[in-house]
């Protein structure tokens, strides 16, 4: 099971560095987001661009895909963007996905010291409050802070187990 889950996360990084987003995708975008939300999707790295499109595209075919929902789905990880515009890069997830799994003791160490790892364990409630200052849709926020407060609903399991496979 672990080596399946290693192989998966290794999928994952091929999938960042090779990703691409169509001229397709980019105004599928701007017709799913409203103007104040845009730019937060905008300022995502390609690769959680990518990702957030695959999230919207697997829900789609869950048959789920509200307006809120795919919102949501698109600026789930606009929290990982620093406050300075600076994305979390490729190399900080492959440490904190491995620490995490692998090494629980080294993650606390490394959370406790560098920025980017503290960035990505608050990713969640930072993408709401971002939202919440660009003023996005209500609806968008209160799904982003669902998800970062784990509600048990079944739309946040949806949402996260679409996430997790993504």
């Amino acid at each position: 099971m672990q080596l399946q889950r290693i192989q998966y996360r290794l999928w994952q990084l091929w999938r960042a560095v090779t990703g691409r987003v169509s001229g397709a995708e980019t105004r599928f975008v701007a017709t799913q987001l409203t103007i104040a939300e845009q730019p937060l999707f905008a300022r995502l790295p390609r690769y959680d661009q990518r990702h957030a499109l695959d999230v919207v595209q697997l829900l789609h075919r869950e048959g789920t895909a509200t307006p809120a929902l795919i919102g949501m789905a698109l600026l789930h990880d606009s929290g990982k963007v620093s406050d300075s515009g600076r994305p979390l890069g490729l190399g900080w997830y492959g440490v904190i996905v491995l620490t995490q799994r692998l090494l629980p003791t080294v993650y606390t160490w490394l959370l406790a010291r560098y920025e980017p790892v503290q960035r990505h364990a608050q990713h969640e409630q930072r993408s709401v409050t971002i939202a919440r200052r660009a003023g996005a849709r209500i609806e968008v926020c209160m799904l982003l802070q669902d998800v970062a407060d784990g509600v048990d609903s079944p739309l946040v399991r949806l949402f996260a187990e679409v996430d997790d496979r993504c």
